[in-house]
């Protein structure tokens, strides 16, 4: 099992394939099982930067409005983002894979 310290990772420029930029890792989605927490999935991109933030569909609609596409988030499952190289994390997967992250469901 392998550790990272979160903070050193929020905020690093997330590498394709060919060492292109997609985006800055802005947020980490974690479950929870029998006490120990999980990743799932790295976001990606300004819609990611907002989510982080709890701009939420607001901050979507305005980005869009303004015109902004699919390229400014995406979703990367866990085993798909190479942290060999915590200040250089690169994808493992082509971007084009990849989908927009979801919509978080509210906190109960």
């Amino acid at each position: 099992m392998s550790e990272l310290t979160l903070q050193h990772l929020i905020g690093k420029q997330v590498l394709d394939q060919n060492g292109r930029p997609i985006g800055r890792l802005e947020e980490v989605v974690a479950e929870e099982v029998g006490g120990d927490l999980f990743v799932t999935e790295y976001h990606v991109g300004t819609f990611a930067l907002l989510e982080r933030l709890s701009a939420g569909e607001i901050g979507r609609s305005l980005l869009r409005f303004l015109g902004a596409g699919r390229g400014d988030g995406l979703a990367v499952p866990w085993d798909k983002l190479d942290l060999t190289s915590p200040e250089k994390p690169k994808l493992i997967c082509s971007a084009d894979a990849l989908r927009p992250p979801q919509r978080k469901a509210p906190h109960p």
